[in-house]
């Protein structure tokens, strides 16, 4: 069973079964992953991997949150996640340069905390958790470096990526069962060569 279908059928479970659960939460949320650059001199190989480097970059996404739980908490998470511009360096025997769009994404996650502070008016909070990357873009793309050369850029070899992440957030509430929310994490995804991120997520949270 593919890993999304999985976590679909969670998503499933947790919305039939959080009711029974005092203070869940669903929130809609805006996001912006900060990566960090990558690569290695060591890793130019003629005619394989001319751009070892790239360099640090954004991208945005959207996505949706849903927990339960009053001290302890766990939950779901589903991101989408657009194309970001990066740049890709060869080493200084081969200078060349290249401007590309990352590839599109989408991940489910599984959310694991604790509640800090948790009353009517401000929720204060420690998570972590982990889950599957899902790539949506599997054809290779084509680009000319600055030195005129074309390029191709092929997509992650794995369609299924891992990725973990931890972090703390606080959620604001302007009325009994509304609010506005704010998180930021650090997020590790299992590339070829291992990917690290800052995210921030900003939206609204509603209380049931």
């Amino acid at each position: 069973m593919r890993p999304l279908k999985v976590i679909g059928i969670v998503f499933g479970i947790v919305l039939v079964v959080s009711p029974a659960f005092s203070d869940s939460r669903f929130s809609v949320f805006g996001k912006v992953n900060f990566i960090a650059a990558t690569g290695l001199e060591s890793d130019y190989e003629v005619g394989v991997n001319e751009f070892p480097f790239v360099s640090a970059y954004q991208n945005l996404g959207i996505g949706f949150g849903l927990t339960f739980g009053k001290t302890l908490f766990g939950g779901i998470e589903g991101h989408y996640n657009l194309s970001g511009k990066v740049t890709l360096a060869g080493p200084p025997v081969d200078p060349d340069r290249v401007e590309v769009d990352t590839f599109k994404y989408a991940s489910g996650l599984f959310v694991f905390g604790f509640n800090l502070v948790n009353n009517q008016r401000v929720r204060v909070y420690l998570n972590g958790g982990g889950g599957v990357r899902y790539n949506l873009e599997d054809e290779i793309k084509s680009y000319v470096s600055e030195n005129g050369y074309l390029t191709e850029v092929d997509p992650p070899d794995k369609r299924y990526i891992l990725e973990g992440f931890g972090g703390a957030g606080l959620e604001i509430y302007l009325s009994k069962n509304s609010g506005i929310m704010l998180s930021g994490r650090y997020v590790y995804v299992e590339l070829e060569e291992s990917q690290k991120a800052m995210v921030i997520l900003a939206g609204v949270v509603y209380r049931f």
